[in-house]
C-alpha cells in the first residue's frame, strides 16, 4: 500500500504526463484547425467563381462544403444565402444569412442581405434592425452604408426613432465636406502646375 507521499507522486506524475500529452496535441490541434480554414477558403473562392460564371449548382455545392469544413467561416453561409435568394428558397436564405450572423454579429454584408431580403418579405420591423446594424457598423465611406442610410429613410426610421435625423446625416455632410476638400485641393493644384508648366 502507498503512503501519503507516495499518492501524492503518483497523482503528480499523472498530472506531468497529461499536461505532456496536452501540449504534443495541442500543436496538431491548432495546424488541423488553420488547414481546415484554408481549405474552407480555397472552396468558398472556388463556388464565388463559380458563382461568377453563373454555375449556381456547383457554387452552392462549394459553399456547403466550405461552410461544413469550418463551422466558424460565415462567409460561405452568407454566399450561399445570396444563391438561394436568387432561387427563390427564401426560407433557406433567411437561415443561412442568420447562421452567418451567429457566427459574426458585425457581418456588414450578412446584414445587409438580410436586411434587403426582409424588405422584400414585407418584414418591415426585421429589414429596419438589420439596415441599422448595417448603417451603426458601417464605415463612412462605404456606399453601402450610404444605401442602408437611404433604406433606413425610405422605410420611415426618422419618424419610428425621432433625434435620428442628425446621426444619419452627419455621416453624409462629413463625408460631402472632405470630398470638397478634396476637389477643391486638386482644383489649387491644377491652377499652381498650369501657371509652372516647367515643373517636374
Amino acid at each position: 500500500m502507498l503512503g501519503y507521499s507516495g499518492m501524492w507522486h503518483s497523482l503528480t506524475r499523472r498530472i506531468v504526463e497529461a499536461g505532456l500529452a496536452f501540449l504534443l496535441i495541442l500543436p496538431s490541434t491548432v495546424a488541423l484547425a488553420e488547414t481546415l480554414r484554408e481549405q474552407a477558403i480555397s472552396y468558398r473562392m472556388q463556388g464565388y467563381e463559380a458563382q461568377r460564371r453563373g454555375d449556381h449548382v456547383d457554387a452552392l455545392t462549394l459553399y456547403r462544403k466550405a461552410a461544413a469544413l469550418d463551422p466558424t467561416y460565415p462567409t460561405p453561409l452568407n454566399d450561399a444565402g445570396v444563391i438561394l435568394e436568387e432561387q427563390g428558397r427564401l426560407d433557406e436564405a433567411e437561415q443561412a444569412y442568420r447562421q452567418a450572423l451567429t457566427l459574426n454579429p458585425n457581418y456588414l454584408e450578412a446584414h445587409a442581405n438580410v436586411a434587403m431580403l426582409y424588405e422584400r418579405s414585407g418584414k418591415k420591423e426585421q429589414a429596419v434592425y438589420h439596415w441599422m446594424k448595417r448603417y451603426q457598423l458601417g464605415d463612412p465611406y462605404d456606399p453601402w452604408t450610404a444605401r442602408a442610410e437611404e433604406r433606413l429613410v425610405a422605410l420611415g426610421v426618422l419618424k419610428t426613432y425621432p433625434g435620428m435625423k442628425g446621426k444619419l446625416y452627419t455621416r453624409r455632410r462629413v463625408v460631402e465636406q472632405e470630398f470638397q476638400t478634396q476637389a477643391k485641393s486638386l482644383e489649387e493644384f491644377h491652377a499652381v502646375t498650369e501657371e509652372h508648366p516647367d515643373w517636374p
